[in-house]
């Protein structure tokens, strides 16, 4: 086992979840979709806590596992979740009220993100939180540059498309697009990038004017 991989199952195993959120992660199991290591989940939780950020817009809930991440690092915040099947919501609401959210706090909102962030105020969010299909990550990426005020940071998973954006070879429309995206970011002397090869690519992106 490489020293990469041996300091990665060293910062999975240290973290203990509760039994709510282990009962959350094998629900995210069940249903099919991606599961955040417990490393990102943790990551999450420092960010939300070490920007301050008292208005967080989620996309892509899952079953909540990300949102209850946010959610411990900002207890205070308002947090705003959009998804298109309410299911999911439903279960990300039953999950933080469970843990003691206040539900005056908590926003679920039903539809498909590209058609609910357009309507969402500009400048209004500390915090913008992209999870779902790596297929809209580059869409999400822009609405959240207007959501976010000065200051305002865009956290994404699953931003290197499981290490293809890493890869010369891969040059699917996809890919490539990130790829492209990612060099213009770079350009933007108002913006400051960083990514990190956790759960296919964590991409933070902050605003500074």
């Amino acid at each position: 086992m490489s020293e990469l991989e041996l300091s990665s199952r060293y910062i999975n195993e240290r973290i203990v979840d509760d039994a709510l959120v282990r009962d959350a992660r094998q629900l995210t199991l069940e249903l099919g979709l991606p599961l955040p290591s417990a490393a990102a989940a943790a990551h999450l939780t420092f960010l939300a806590a070490a920007t301050g950020a008292s208005t967080i817009i989620e996309i892509g809930t899952g079953a909540g596992v990300l949102t209850h991440a946010v959610w411990r690092g900002a207890p205070g915040a308002t947090i705003t979740c959009i998804d298109a099947e309410p299911e999911y919501l439903g279960h990300a609401r039953r999950l933080l009220v469970s843990a003691g959210a206040r539900g005056a706090s908590l926003r679920f909102i039903t539809g498909h993100p590209q058609d609910v962030l357009p309507r969402m105020t500009e400048g209004g969010y500390d915090l913008v939180v992209i999870g779902g299909d790596v297929a809209h990550i580059g869409a999400h990426l822009q609405h959240g540059l207007r959501l976010i005020r000065p200051g305002g940071t865009i956290v994404a998973l699953g931003a290197l498309n499981g290490g293809k954006v890493a890869s010369p070879a891969r040059r699917d429309a996809l890919t490539s697009g990130l790829r492209a995206l990612y060099a213009e970011f770079d350009l933007q002397d108002d913006l400051r990038l960083s990514l990190l090869p956790l759960d296919g690519g964590i991409l933070q992106l902050t605003k500074l004017r």
